[in-house]
Formats: structure tokens, C-alpha cells, sequence
């Protein structure tokens, strides 16, 4: 990677806070930057210059980082998918070396780190995100195949963008399963981005913005096209001062929900702890053959292993069950269960 771009790279702090309890972290789109994308056209950069008089009690973190489509130096050829992953071990890495007090367990450190960033996330908002994937997209992949003559392009997270994308699919579901205890919030554009001279579309309009199955999440529109939409230049700005709303209500409501969410979290694993702890002292068989104390008995896999192993009537031939199945599914538990109570 050129040294240019790294300088644009990772974390950048906007404002420590004054005695900070929530983190709110901004992350830009395609084609984005970590400062230029929240910035007005007069250098007004709202995360910086608005927000802390706002919400003071927040650290506000800008993360950047490689989703050009063209360059003239180079560009990156990950995926949006991996992408995501790489974001989710910096803000893990980073909570870790800034914040002492950060939960640490006996797993390794990266994954302890991931687990406490959904266990602490509180909220998202979306700012005109293509879910479904995004207009104009067929465009832009035209524009990046003229462009290649005499730049870089890198169309990988373009096709990523395409309706009916699998990765887009694969995010989604993800995403699902992750925000039933997350509050979400789906800024949608009101007016068409002017794409090139004469030329206007909706990039994010409202059904491409929300994801349909989220059915607890709030709708928003903002007056503006998809690229003003995140960019204010006074605390009087009607869409700034929505956004700012709905902020601040919820860092009102994020520690008392977090921290409850973390012992309930934290309890849930002691739980689990114990049940791990107790299978690594089986119970004692006079055959040899060790049992866990926390297996339980499948009634009906076991009757069908008596009636294979042990028929009513003799048989001229050794008899043979086979159990088959995923790994961890507990087919070493279950027959040596059987055995146990079969050995006479």
C-alpha cells in the first residue's frame, strides 16, 4: 500500500469526550474517506466541529479505509465481506489498547475482542445503504473499464453492489442475526445525486436503504441527495438536528442497556464454563468406557441402537450400527452411553 494512502487509513479520534461512555464510530462508503465524506463544501466536518458541543460524553472515532473503484496509484482488491472483518479486528484492537477496563477472557484475545464489540454495540445507523444493492452500479463499472486504460480501477466491491449480489445476501443474514438486540435507524435520501454532467439518480431511495426483514428498526428520510446527506455546516441544519436527536437519545439509553447485556452475557458463559468444566470429569465406568455428566439421553437414538445391536431373535451374523453424523454432534457421547447400559 503507497505510504499516501495509509496516512488516510484506521482510526482517526475526532474528539476524546469529556469523560466519555460511549463510542460513536463513523464509517464512510465506496468511493469514501474518513474526513472528506462527512465534510461540508465549506470545510465544516459536523463529527469535529458540531457533534462535541452536542454529545460531549463521546469519544467520536472516523475509521478509513480502501473502497476506491479507480486511483492513479493502486487500488484494493478486497471484498466488502472482508472489508467488514478487518474493520471488526481494528475497533476490537483498539478498545483493547485504549480502554484497560475492557473485558478480557480465556479465549484468544481477537475473538474475546469481537464477542465484546456485539455484546457493547448499542445502535446503528445506516446512511443511505444500498442493502439490496445499489443504483447506478452498472454505470460505474462501465465508467471504471474506460478509466483502466490510464488508472487503477478495481471493480471486486462493485460486483459486490450488483442486486441480488451473494455476498450482499451473506451480509444481510448476518446482519439479521445480529440486530435483534441492536437499535437501528435507515436514513434514506430524499433527492437524486448528480452521477455525471446531466445526469442525476437515486442511489440509496427508500426501499434500497432498509432492510425489509428488520421490522423494528426506525425509517428516516433526510432532505438531501446521497451525498449531502452526511454533510452539515451549522447545528441549526434540519437534517443535522434530526441526526443529532436520535443520537443523543440513545447514548442516554446505551450504558444502562450495555452494561446489563454484558452481565447477562458474562453470566451465560459462566454457565457454559462450568458445563465445560464438568465434561472434563466423566463420570467413572467399570467397562472403561467414560460418559460425560452433562450428556443427555436421546431416547429414540437409543432404541434405534438396541434394536440394530440387540434384535429380539438371534442372528446367524455379527450385528453392526454405524451413527454418522457432523463433528461435535455427540456420536462418541451417545454410543458410549449405550455400551455403558449394554455391557452385561
Amino acid at each position: 500500500m503507497p505510504k499516501s494512502k495509509q496516512k488516510l487509513h484506521g482510526f482517526l479520534e475526532l474528539s476524546a469526550g469529556q469523560d466519555p461512555i460511549v463510542d460513536i464510530v463513523a464509517i464512510h462508503g465506496l468511493d469514501g474517506h474518513r474526513e472528506h465524506s462527512w465534510t461540508a463544501d465549506d470545510g465544516t466536518m459536523w463529527l469535529r466541529d458540531l457533534l462535541p458541543d452536542d454529545i460531549p460524553n463521546a469519544r467520536i472515532l472516523t475509521y478509513g479505509y480502501d473502497t476506491d473503484t479507480k486511483n492513479f496509484s493502486t487500488t484494493s482488491r478486497q471484498t466488502i465481506f472482508r472489508h467488514a472483518g478487518a474493520f471488526a479486528e481494528d475497533l476490537s484492537f483498539l478498545r483493547r489498547a485504549t480502554d484497560p477496563a475492557d473485558p478480557k477472557d480465556d479465549d484468544s484475545e481477537t475473538e474475546g475482542g469481537l464477542r465484546d464489540i456485539v455484546v457493547s454495540t448499542f445502535a446503528i445507523l445506516f446512511f443511505g445503504t444500498p442493502h439490496p444493492g445499489a443504483n447506478g452500479v452498472e454505470l460505474a463499472k462501465w465508467m471504471g473499464r474506460v478509466l483502466s486504460v490510464c488508472m487503477s480501477t478495481n471493480d471486486r466491491t462493485l460486483r459486490g453492489l450488483n442486486r441480488e449480489s451473494s455476498e450482499l445476501e451473506k451480509i444481510q443474514s448476518l446482519y439479521l442475526t445480529a440486530s435483534k438486540r441492536v437499535n437501528t435507524i435507515f436514513f434514506y435520501e430524499e433527492y437524486p445525486t448528480p452521477i455525471v454532467k446531466g445526469v442525476s439518480q437515486m442511489i440509496a431511495p427508500s426501499h434500497s436503504a432498509v432492510v425489509q426483514e428488520d421490522s423494528k428498526a426506525k425509517v428516516v428520510v433526510l432532505r438531501a441527495d446521497h451525498c449531502q446527506m452526511v454533510k452539515y455546516t451549522k447545528q441549526g441544519d434540519v437534517n443535522y438536528r434530526k441526526v443529532v436527536g436520535y443520537l443523543s437519545e440513545l447514548v442516554k439509553d446505551a450504558t444502562v442497556v450495555v452494561e446489563e447485556t454484558r452481565i447477562s452475557e458474562n453470566g451465560n458463559r459462566g454457565v457454559a464454563n462450568e458445563e465445560i468444566a464438568s465434561s472434563l470429569h466423566p463420570i467413572p465406568s467399570k467397562s472403561g468406557i467414560r460418559v460425560s455428566k452433562s450428556y443427555v439421553q436421546r431416547q429414540k437414538l437409543y432404541d434405534s441402537i438396541t434394536e440394530k445391536l440387540l434384535p429380539p431373535l438371534p442372528s446367524e451374523h455379527q450385528r453392526r450400527c454405524i451413527l454418522h453424523g457432523l463433528g461435535g454432534g455427540g456420536k462418541t457421547q451417545a454410543a458410549s452411553f449405550w455400551i455403558e447400559k449394554n455391557k452385561d
